[in-house]
């Protein structure tokens, strides 16, 4: 099975200006998690020793500008209308042999999970918070798939800050015939309207991310 794992660290970058909630901007770490993974036996010298490479993962990217959604009230953009804030912090999962499509050509199963910070305002009016988030595929820079999940966590005044993971979500690739390199690559991001877009410009330094990864492993 190959990793998608990866250290990933959100950088300050600085407090926001304009007298608006000072945010702790941060920079994700990510990069080409292309792992594979060897799977062999053992053999003595008149065997031959059967190898096989768990199908590489696709390379991760999150947008900069779609790793922060503030939610606000609808009668301003001050603190005080402030409902929650969210921010991507990690993306982490495995790849593994998957089964065929619909013209029985192997898939690659891709299992992936976004880590979210979660940070209530003084707006909330309930006691949880649903975060709707993307996974698109690519391949040379064209979206090829694009899948949209919401999920749903608790956030009370008693613990107004949570880090949680999303379920894991499956997607399926076409494995290639190369066992050592995926084409494609899966971008993961909060699903914004076009007013929080327009916010994120506007308003925050766009996250910036930085590959930490290491190198590849057999």
């Amino acid at each position: 099975m190959s990793s998608l794992s990866t250290p990933f660290s959100r950088r300050a970058c600085g407090d926001q200006a304009n007298g608006r909630l000072r945010t702790t901007r941060l920079a994700l770490t990510l990069g080409g998690l292309v792992l594979t993974g060897l799977l062999g036996g053992c053999a003595d010298e008149n065997q031959v020793t059967s190898v096989k490479f768990a199908p590489a993962c696709p390379t991760i990217e999150v947008p900069g500008v779609a790793a922060d959604r503030n939610l606000y009230d609808g009668q301003g953009l001050d603190v005080a209308h402030l409902v929650s804030q969210t921010q991507i912090v990690n993306v982490h999962g495995d790849c593994d042999k998957g089964g065929q499509d619909s013209s029985h050509r192997p898939l690659t199963r891709v299992r992936v999970s976004v880590d979210l910070h979660l940070e209530r305002g003084p707006a909330a009016t309930q006691n949880r918070i649903t975060v709707p988030y993307f996974i698109a595929i690519t391949r040379n820079g064209a979206i090829v798939d694009k899948k949209v999940f919401e999920d749903t966590f608790p956030l009370t005044a008693h613990k107004p800050s949570e880090t949680v993971s999303t379920p894991l979500r499956l997607i399926d690739l076409p494995s290639g015939s190369n066992a050592h390199y995926s084409p494609y690559t899966l971008e993961a991001g909060l699903q914004l309207t076009h007013g929080e877009l327009d916010y994120n410009y506007s308003h925050l330094l766009p996250a910036k991310f930085i590959n930490t990864t290491p190198e590849s492993t057999r």
